[in-house]
């Protein structure tokens, strides 16, 4: 088994129709909080076909800042989306991994760190 320190994790709530009208209808003034990829809000990713809204933390975050960050988001999304549909029950926990990286990987077998190969560009949702 192996840690990856550099990969981030996503707290996220998938976009739905109700969430994608309320995000389109939000004030000007409140788009920062999603559009700007500003590291302390919200930001979107796709996967798939789906539309992801939600923090990136990086890894190796304490556990006991995981509610802060689920309250933090849907706190953000009542604000910028009140019509859409919100709940800490909707936010979902993943690992992001961006490309162009080689990672340094802790294997706890050897306990000593080794390279993997690159993996592929732009950043997507891991699906395991």
């Amino acid at each position: 088994m192996k840690i990856d320190k550099t990969c981030a994790l996503f707290f996220a709530t998938k976009i739905d129709s109700k969430l994608r009208e309320a995000l389109s209808q939000c004030k000007p003034g409140d788009r920062k909080y999603f559009e700007g990829g500003a590291d302390e809000f919200l930001r979107v990713v796709e996967f798939d076909e789906e539309k992801w809204i939600g923090k990136v933390v990086k890894g190796g975050s304490p556990v006991t800042e995981v509610e802060d960050i689920q309250r933090n988001i849907v706190s953000i999304l009542r604000r910028v989306a009140p019509g859409g549909r919100v709940s800490a029950s909707s936010v979902k926990m993943f690992v992001l991994q961006t490309g162009g990286l080689v990672p340094a990987v802790v294997d706890d077998d050897e306990g000593e760190a080794e390279a993997e190969a690159p993996v592929p560009s732009g950043p997507y949702i891991a699906n395991y």
